[in-house]
């Protein structure tokens, strides 16, 4: 049976007192529950990144382009790009890949848009 010395009013109390009897300071620290190693995933914000890479990446392709070819860009750059708006309106983690993300893809689908009409 230790005693410990209380932290507001230094009175001698019982090492497991959560609180003080005579002046009632807590003595412990009180902590905030851990967060779960993992918690969620950034996975929308990543996807939408390496969307966005690879379409702004085939705007440098120097080759001719079919419209087999644009559509499937487009549709890249159009899962990334939503992939991207929701992790943003989500509040999900990795923010800030998600904005990249939404930048380099929609640059990519209006240039992809530009190219298919003409």
């Amino acid at each position: 049976m230790a005693m410990v010395f209380c932290l507001g009013c230094a009175k001698q109390l019982h090492e497991t007192a959560p609180a003080c009897p005579q002046c009632g300071a807590p003595q412990f620290a009180v902590t905030p529950p851990a967060q779960s190693i993992g918690g969620e995933s950034s996975w929308m914000a990543v996807t939408a990144l390496i969307l966005g890479i690879l379409c702004l990446l085939s705007l440098f392709d120097d080759a001719e382009w079919d419209a087999d070819t644009l559509l499937g860009l487009g549709l890249f750059a159009s899962i990334g790009l939503v992939s991207g708006i929701v992790s943003i309106c989500q509040k999900k983690p990795g923010n800030g890949m998600a904005v990249a993300g939404v930048v380099m893809t929609t640059f990519s689908l209006l240039c992809f848009i530009g190219l298919s009409v003409n």
